[in-house]
């Protein structure tokens, strides 16, 4: 039987995964026949000592006045756990952008949240295989109509819906969302976080967990930690990256202490 999906969107407060909050989510749930099951929005209040970015709020129009009294995300984060509960997940720009930002929501909350046993159908990676737009573009092209009130989650989400809808009319594409993500989402084989820091790759014959930005891009993390393991410290105890990057950094430090590779 083929899983629910959870298409989301969500608005924050920036992009920053470590540094901002999510303040808008509206996610509907639908069988993998595209019926209607189910619909939450809420608007959420990011805490008093995070700072919302005036480039955020020309683009979504949310302001702190309209967030009084909201529920902050540590209060609802149960109940969004359990409406997305084993669901297949679809976003536009999801998986760069809307999986990573409630990954770290819900790691802040003490919830593990796994993306890497359910399909991501993102319609902006269809449709950036063919034609590289944003969601308007995209909405225009597929439906023939204006988007309007664009940047508010609720509207963001039906317009994604609308557009993968097309999009499966449009093109000879699998029709399960688990191929969809195979065939759409390759760059997930090699992915080890959902920022990209890291990525496994082939070296030697041998897969190895590869740095993939920074001064070290492309060397393999053992050997960043053979020559310099004070960055991967850094990058634990006072780098601005995210939770998950932290854990993978942490966890594969340890591994390599336990393992008695010294400098």
């Amino acid at each position: 039987m083929e899983k629910d999906i959870v298409w989301f969107d969500l608005e924050t407060t920036g992009v920053n995964t470590s540094s901002d909050r999510i303040i808008e989510i509206c996610m509907i749930k639908t069988d993998a026949q595209g019926n209607e099951i189910g619909v939450y929005h809420k608007l959420v209040h990011p805490g008093s000592e995070i700072e919302m970015r005036q480039e955020a709020v020309d683009k979504h129009g949310i302001t702190y006045e309209m967030l009084e009294g909201k529920d902050t995300f540590d209060m609802i984060a149960k109940e969004v756990f359990d409406f997305i509960g084993d669901s297949n997940l679809g976003g536009y720009n999801a998986l760069y952008f809307d999986v990573p930002m409630l990954v770290e929501e819900f790691m802040r909350c003490g919830i593990a949240f796994s993306h890497r046993q359910r399909a991501v159908i993102d319609p902006f990676l269809i449709y950036s295989k063919y034609e590289r737009r944003d969601l308007s573009s995209a909405y225009k092209k597929y439906t023939g109509k204006e988007l309007e009130g664009a940047h508010r989650a609720d509207v963001d989400i039906r317009a994604t819906m609308e557009v993968f809808s097309k999009q499966k009319e449009l093109y000879d594409m699998p029709t399960t969302a688990e191929e969809i993500d195979e065939v759409v989402n390759e760059s997930r084989k090699s992915q080890v976080d959902l920022s990209g820091k890291y990525k496994i790759a082939e070296i030697d014959g041998k897969k190895e967990i590869v740095f993939n930005f920074g001064k070290n891009k492309g060397r393999t993390f053992k050997e960043v930690y053979e020559t310099d393991s004070r960055y991967i410290e850094w990058m634990i105890d006072k780098g601005e990256f995210s939770k998950e990057v932290k854990i993978i950094s942490r966890k594969l430090l340890e591994k390599m202490r336990a393992e008695n590779i010294t400098l």
